[in-house]
């Protein structure tokens, strides 16, 4: 019971900062309170507090300095991307408070492809839907994204599904359970196919993100590659020791 309230008790403490940064009451470039002193105000214990704080860096919306209070970071652009949670085009809209759009290049069924067969470890017989998709920021594309879904387990896509968010027609209308990814960052230069779509202009090198996204019980049910301008972005991870 305890547990139960101290993890009830940081979602509501994480809930009120965020809400605070969503309606303005908290600016970017804002010092929270320090840790001590939010534990006072929500009543519960400086463990507490650090667990929210932490998920709203993770989030992107704070950054935590040591030795000094928390800041509220800048929203509205694409920095501070969280690479340790899972979000979809929709939720990082939210979150940021953008209004990144996705573009449907095309959707179509491939089969017996080696490198697909290996990393999703199936047969010869098995196929997958290839979706490759742009996402643009301000009329300016700044992701171009192929993903690949095995048809055993994702077993309908059509147009409408590809051109809004996939993971919510998923979750929602197959009851798939979305657990967690494995993500690789690579930077490389850029093929000719990404120059058609993204505006490098004197750019040479890209960053690409690989991420194999696996269900609740272990199996794989997509690889996607998402290449990104380089000028556009910025990534952050929390690591612990």
């Amino acid at each position: 019971m305890e547990r139960y309230c101290e993890m009830s008790k940081y979602k509501e403490v994480y809930e009120n900062i965020k809400k605070q940064i969503k309606d303005g009451k908290l600016k970017s470039k804002d010092y929270l309170k320090s840790e001590a002193d939010l534990a006072i105000d929500y009543s519960c214990s400086v463990l507490t507090v650090r667990k929210a704080l932490a998920l709203l860096e993770s989030e992107g919306y704070i950054q935590k300095i040591k030795g000094k209070k928390s800041i509220v970071l800048e929203k509205g652009d694409l920095k501070n991307i969280s690479l340790t949670s899972i979000q979809t085009f929709q939720e990082l809209n939210k979150i940021k408070n953008i209004d990144v759009k996705a573009n449907l290049v095309s959707l179509y069924i491939v089969q017996g492809v080696e490198e697909l067969m290996e990393k999703f470890n199936v047969s010869k017989t098995a196929d997958f839907y290839k979706v490759v998709r742009t996402y643009s920021l301000d009329g300016e594309v700044v992701q171009y994204a192929i993903s690949y879904f095995d048809r055993k387990i994702v077993t309908y896509l059509n147009d409408e599904i590809a051109s809004k968010s996939i993971y919510e027609y998923l979750e929602n209308e197959l009851n798939l359970k979305i657990s967690y990814s494995r993500r690789e960052i690579k930077f490389r230069s850029a093929t000719d196919e990404e120059r058609r779509y993204i505006n490098l202009e004197n750019i040479d090198r890209v960053v690409v993100i690989e991420t194999y996204a696996y269900l609740s019980n272990g199996n794989l049910f997509q690889y996607e590659t998402i290449t990104y301008h380089p000028d556009k972005f910025t990534f952050t991870a929390i690591a612990k020791r």
